[in-house]
């Protein structure tokens, strides 16, 4: 008898972990920031005070890895568990075809489900679509991006929208997207936002020298460093103010304790790159509050991949991949944790939460895994690889398996590289040379993958973002 009461008292223990409680799940996507921007991850001028608060009360992770370096592929794989490159037609444009997103299947599963923000993931975008029932807030307004408002971000439209949809549904459970444009470009700031964020006087010391180097790209492109630091960070704060007002709806409505939330960034920052070279070689000027012109907004892209990392957008260095990943789930997440061991991919969002919800699927569809151990306060260790390529015959494929990272090449007299990130998580010392059966096997293991992989891709009218 005894033993039946403590088979019976373990088997409801693990089912309120996962199925019984189905939490409300909330997933807040940034678009470009990188894993330094915010202050709880180091950034010496952020201010993150409800991310930091985010992360003081849940788990702060070290090692989470988009699955592209420009925004489609990103949600490709969060959407999906699939890696991007194994999609013969761009998902930007004609969707995800066959495959199963996680809205479908917590759709099916008694969730009600809603999107809100950019989209970026198929030419349809109305209700019904991957599952879901509510989408608002749309990318762009008569032709145009949107741009801040007063003294709130420009994405406080999909907020709003967001909390409206919490306060309908607030029976739950409910599943919704965030994805925010902050901070992809244009970051411009209105002037009242700019003016919540205080005359910023900058140290370059406090920054590593990679982040040095485009202190000096844009001021040999006659820019002012502290200027343009200080309106992409005061753009990343509007963020924070409506993931704020988002959080304090959730204790208002008696939300907080069954409700997951988690943040996250699509891919790494975005390069600083001179104007010129872009197709609209138009000057588009900002007014700094005290009068001084605030040159071309490109020079905006002040995002920073932190202390350890170096690249960022379009690239497979980690400060590409590596991005920002903070979880809150009020006694099933713990809460002031940094997990810098769990090596968790985007590609794992879809089984984690299919474990998470009781949602049964077959493991072997999907590139990710469920890492969903990590969440809940263990360490998770991979049994898979993870693989980087763009979706173009020729492009460079990567892969990291445990702490090895190596870049492989499809190009004549391209060099391949390979690192050891547990003691080197900036990518500069190539020990292709000195690890040649390393090198041989991993080598081995990308071929094999980018084997299987389409022969042709097929485009359409979408922009790479």
């Amino acid at each position: 008898m005894k033993t039946l009461s403590l088979g019976f008292f373990l088997f409801a223990f693990c089912s309120s972990l996962l199925s019984a409680d189905r939490p409300n799940i909330i997933f807040i996507l940034a678009d470009d920031l990188g894993w330094g921007d915010l202050g709880c991850y180091g950034h010496p001028y952020a201010k993150t005070p409800n991310l930091d608060k985010l992360a003081a009360d849940g788990t702060r992770f070290t090692k989470f890895h988009a699955t592209g370096v420009t925004c489609c592929p990103a949600r490709t794989g969060l959407m999906t568990g699939k890696f991007p490159a194994t999609f013969q037609k761009y998902p930007a444009d004609f969707g995800f075809g066959s495959r199963v997103t996680i809205t479908e299947l917590l759709k099916k599963n008694g969730y009600t489900t809603g999107h809100f923000g950019k989209w970026h993931i198929g030419s349809v975008m109305e209700p019904g679509t991957y599952g879901i029932e509510v989408i608002g807030a749309e990318e762009k307004e008569g032709g145009k991006r949107r741009q801040a408002a007063g003294d709130r971000s420009r994405d406080a439209p999909m907020y709003d929208q967001a909390i409206s949809f919490i306060e309908k549904h607030k029976a739950g459970p409910f599943y919704i997207n965030i994805w925010d444009h902050i901070s992809h470009h244009p970051v411009n700031p209105s002037p009242a936002v700019l003016e919540r964020f205080e005359p910023l006087e900058l140290d370059e010391s406090k920054f590593t020298p990679a982040m040095r180097e485009k202190f000096d790209t844009c001021k040999k492109l006659g820019g002012d460093p502290a200027a343009h630091l200080r309106a992409f960070l005061a753009d990343v704060k509007s963020m924070d103010d409506e993931i704020g007002r988002l959080l304090a709806k959730l204790d208002e409505l008696g939300l907080r304790e069954n409700t997951l939330v988690v943040f996250s960034s699509d891919q790494g920052a975005a390069p600083l790159q001179d104007p010129t070279t872009f197709g609209d070689k138009k000057k588009k000027r900002l007014k700094h509050p005290q009068g001084t012109d605030i040159d071309d907004i490109r020079l905006n892209a002040m995002g920073y991949a932190g202390p350890l990392f170096r690249g960022g957008k379009h690239t497979d260095l980690e400060g590409g991949v590596c991005v920002p990943f903070i979880a809150r789930w009020p006694a099933k997440v713990p809460a002031g944790r940094v997990d810098d061991q769990s090596v968790l991919s985007g590609a794992d969002w879809l089984p984690s939460l299919c474990a998470i919800t009781g949602i049964a699927i077959n493991a072997a569809d999907f590139d990710g895994e469920d890492s969903s151990k990590a969440l809940l306060g263990g360490v998770h260790v991979r049994t898979k690889a993870l693989f980087w390529k763009t979706n173009t015959e020729r492009s460079d494929p990567s892969l990291l398996e445990g702490a090895w990272k190596l870049h492989g090449t499809q190009r004549r007299n391209s060099e391949v590289t390979l690192f050891n990130l547990a003691d080197d998580p900036g990518e500069k010392n190539n020990l292709a040379e000195k690890e040649p059966e390393m090198l041989k096997k991993l080598t081995a293991q990308l071929n094999a993958w980018t084997a299987t992989l389409p022969k042709t891709y097929e485009h359409g009218t979408s922009k790479e973002e």
